[in-house]
């Protein structure tokens, strides 16, 4: 079974986020797989095995991360 998981990433406005957002979670882990509903304002993250890992690699990214 593939993990998954979801961030609200209430900060994240423009594409520019979303690839500063992939590339520090895929940095963290290379196997992560991301997806970002940007209208939502939500990150999904499938194959990556630490929840706290990928919510502390997207703030030092510079993003508030709310509710994980």
């Amino acid at each position: 079974m593939t993990n998954q998981m979801e961030f609200s990433v209430p900060d994240m406005t423009c594409q520019g986020c979303v690839r500063s957002i992939t590339a520090a979670v895929q940095r963290a882990d290379e196997a992560a797989r991301v997806s970002v509903d940007l209208t939502h304002k939500r990150v999904h993250i499938e194959g990556a095995d630490d929840a706290q890992a990928m919510k502390k690699a997207i703030e030092d990214a510079g993003f508030s991360v709310v509710g994980a």
